[in-house]
């Protein structure tokens, strides 16, 4: 038999599906997603700052990673477990059979600074047939702490409990695991009303479909039949898109953070007025992080991301917001060729986002300018575009991300000033020539729920034609073009939540 890895986890399940009881308790799998359970819009949108490497794990022996934590404040100081590993040679993915330890740090404040610890847990074989120990949550009550995590083996998946009065010691429940199910893993414990209610990553009995379970309890102990809380489209059961659920409460709406989605630092906010049923319908932003976790310290949010290949832990502030966040795109910086032959290339600062330009002086000998302005702030990387005389057409987000603005290149190689270009939008729009040689461009309305088209009016003229909107959506991410052969254009998007892409094409050049 293979080693018990998450990947042939899932082929497990997905392979025995056929003789195990589908999930659910009141609410059941379904082929497709249900119908919104969120019926109006979110009371906030959820967005997120930039990532600071907050913690390494690492040893004098090596480098070493962390992936699916949990963070508790106890006592004035915050701690970490997490699954931890040796970092993989560049290229290549760790081995998720060798995660068979609970790292453990403290510190006063998320960013820092932290303090290393002996390994909370190691895996026991003795003990029901541990063979990994994976994503660990930890909840406070009746004046100790619970630890749940995932730990199980050849005789299947299982979610098992460990408890502390101090955070350092560790007991396993003497009954053994508290479930196991099909793929059951990242366990997640919260309050809701009176209860306790766990989420879970599984697959669903028929048809092999990722979701969200849940189970409730009393005690902390004993737990209910599973429900379903999320049911993704997917089917592909080797790559897994509701890990890591996390669900936070506010002002009367539930947020499920899961993940990976639209990569595997990725992770989206569903947000519901029901704890116990969430959609596409209530997508309420994307936090660029793999195993995103989230929690308050004092007035203040934060996220926290780790993952395989990021060594260590990452916080970065978390934004409730009352308008969609931009997307943020990770290709920064961006290039093309202006008209005299030369590479430009734009970057967004990471201090105060303003963009910077530096150009090409002499391509054989690699002389380049320095760095310059070259306006801003701006509210995400730019796209380019190029007119047929070679001069470039910048476009981005102008400063809030409210609307798109633009700056395009003089006949003499110099720039006219910034201008506004319209919006509402939410990311900076992709950019094609049709085959007249007019720019095309293409934008996401804030939160993707549609997409707009407008074109120059000319080829190279600095007028252009109204926005159409309603050219298609909603989206899950912004849209990429691409001229066919014979020079139609083809436009392709991401639906929501990552279940297909979405293509739209010109049926004849131009």
């Amino acid at each position: 038999m293979p080693p018990i890895s998450r990947r042939n986890l899932l082929r497990g399940a997905a392979a025995g599906a056929g003789a195990l009881p589908l999930l659910g308790t009141g609410r059941t799998a379904a082929a497709t997603p249900p119908a919104s359970g969120t019926g109006t819009a979110p009371a906030s949108w959820i967005g997120a700052g930039p990532f600071a490497h907050v913690y390494d794990p690492s040893t004098p022996a090596g480098p070493r990673y962390l992936n699916d934590h949990t963070l508790i404040k106890a006592q004035g100081r915050w701690h970490l477990f997490s699954i931890v590993g040796n970092g993989a040679p560049p290229g290549e993915a760790p081995d998720s059979t060798a995660e068979i330890s609970f790292a453990h740090a403290s510190a006063p404040t998320p960013n820092g600074p932290w303090t290393t610890h002996p390994d909370a847990l190691t895996v026991d074989p003795s003990y029901f047939g541990e063979e990994h120990l994976w994503a660990p949550h930890v909840v406070e009550a009746g004046g100790k702490y619970w630890m749940y995590y995932a730990a199980g083996g050849r005789s299947g998946a299982a979610v098992n409990l460990a408890t502390s009065t101090d955070l350092f010691t560790w007991t396993r429940e003497p009954s053994g695991p508290l479930f196991r199910g099909l793929a059951a893993r990242d366990p997640m414990v919260v309050r809701v009303g009176g209860e306790w209610v766990m989420y879970y990553t599984e697959v669903s009995g028929t048809g092999g479909h990722h979701i969200v379970a849940y189970r409730r309890s009393a005690d902390l102990v004993h737990w209910s039949a599973p429900g379903v809380a999320f049911t993704d489209a997917a089917t592909d059961t080797t790559v897994s898109v509701t890990e890591s659920p996390y669900v936070v409460e506010r002002d009367g709406w539930y947020y499920l953070f899961i993940g990976p989605r639209n990569g595997y630092e990725g992770t989206d906010v569903l947000a519901s007025r029901d704890p116990f049923r969430f959609d596409l319908g209530g997508y309420a932003g994307h936090v660029a992080g793999h195993a995103v976790e989230v929690f308050a310290d004092g007035d203040n949010w934060y996220a926290s991301a780790a993952g395989w290949f990021r060594q260590g832990l990452y916080v970065a502030p978390l934004d409730w917001r009352d308008t969609p966040p931009p997307w943020q795109s990770p290709d920064n910086p961006v290039a093309a060729l202006d008209a005299d032959g030369r590479l430009n290339v734009f970057a967004l600062d990471a201090g105060d986002r303003a963009m910077l330009r530096r150009v090409q002086l002499d391509p054989y000998t690699d002389t380049w300018s320095p760095w310059e302005s070259f306006g801003g702030p701006a509210g995400a990387v730019p796209t380019l575009g190029r007119n047929t005389d070679g001069r470039l057409d910048v476009f981005s987000l102008a400063p809030g991300g409210a609307n798109l603005h633009h700056r395009t290149q003089r006949p003499d190689g110099g720039w006219y000033d910034w201008e506004e270009f319209g919006g509402p939008a939410g990311a900076a729009p992709a950019v094609a020539h049709n085959t007249d040689g007019r720019l095309e461009v293409f934008a996401t309305s804030p939160g993707g729920a549609s997409v707009a088209r407008r074109r120059q009016g000319s080829p190279g003229s600095l007028g252009w034609d109204p926005w159409e909107a309603g050219f298609g959506g909603p989206v899950g991410a912004p849209p990429v073009v691409a001229a066919n052969a014979d020079g139609r254009l083809e436009v392709f998007a991401l639906a929501p939540g990552g279940a297909a892409i979405r293509h739209c094409w010109q049926l004849s050049p131009g």
